[in-house]
């Protein structure tokens, strides 16, 4: 048999085309190892990274810790001004109350469960009292041992205390060297112009409140508290009584006294 006849250019055609499958194979495993190497970059372990994450974490925790700090600093710091502030209103209550109370802690009256049932002994004494302690009275005339105050003053100094409930039967009140002498034809009465004020004196240990109604717990200080310098004081009061206060913006009135026995039943 005869063999076939091959020209030349059918061979150049076969290596053509398989310097060309040769080459694609080449080009393909290039592409195919390109990839590999960007994902083995991209995969390399970098020193610095946990370092910058830690460093962001710390940061970020320190900045929270310090905001927290900040807040309560300044909640501590409102809490404590709030409470000192509170003391001191309540140290302020105290003494305004005692001020007003003081007329009657001298008289050392009886309880009373409203201000129409108070002895009307008692209401002029302590309205007396409140002139003395408060107003003005160098207005009044004097004979050098007593001043003379009208009835008309001492209504008003009772309805300054007790507000308009309160009986007032004119007459002599007081004991001893604080007598207050009522003289009926010229309506006024004879107060001397130098009381005793060896008396009871308040002191207030607790004031309650519902609106404008305070219940005002007060000490009845015995006279030796004032007693001269180097003397034992008797820190204890001899009683306590408990007060009932209408207390508004511009006024202040009672309205009962108790003894604390029996309000603390």
């Amino acid at each position: 048999m005869k063999k076939p006849n091959t020209t030349k250019k059918e061979h150049s055609k076969v290596l053509d085309s398989l310097e060309g499958s040769v080459t694609d194979v080449e080009e393909e495993l290039e592409e195919s190892e390109e990839p590999e190497e960007k994902e083995g970059e991209e995969a390399a372990f970098d020193p610095s990274a946990p370092m910058l994450k830690n460093r962001r974490f710390f940061f970020a925790v320190g900045v929270i810790t310090i905001a927290l700090a900040i807040v309560g600093l300044v909640t501590t710091v409102r809490f404590c001004i709030s409470l000192i502030g509170d003391i001191a209103n309540q140290t302020a209550l105290k003494n305004e109350f005692a001020v007003f109370l003081y007329p009657m802690v001298i008289t050392d009256g009886p309880a009373f469960d409203s201000v129409a049932d108070a002895p009307d002994s008692v209401v002029i004494n302590a309205a007396i009292w409140r002139i003395i302690m408060n107003g003005d009275t160098e207005k009044y005339e004097n004979d050098g041992t007593n001043m003379t105050v009208s009835q008309i003053d001492v209504e008003s100094s009772v309805t300054a205390l007790f507000g308009y409930g309160a009986n007032v039967e004119h007459q002599t009140v007081g004991v001893g060297s604080n007598v207050f002498e009522y003289n009926a034809a010229s309506k006024s009465y004879f107060v001397p112009l130098d009381p005793n004020y060896n008396t009871y004196w308040p002191r207030v240990s607790e004031i309650s409140s519902v609106g404008e109604l305070f219940t005002v717990t007060v000490e009845y200080m015995p006279p030796s508290m004032f007693a001269t310098e180097g003397m034992d004081y008797q820190l204890e009061p001899d009683k306590v009584m408990v007060y009932t206060v209408s207390r508004t913006a511009s006024s202040m009135t009672i309205n009962s006294l108790r003894y604390y026995q029996e309000t603390a039943e």
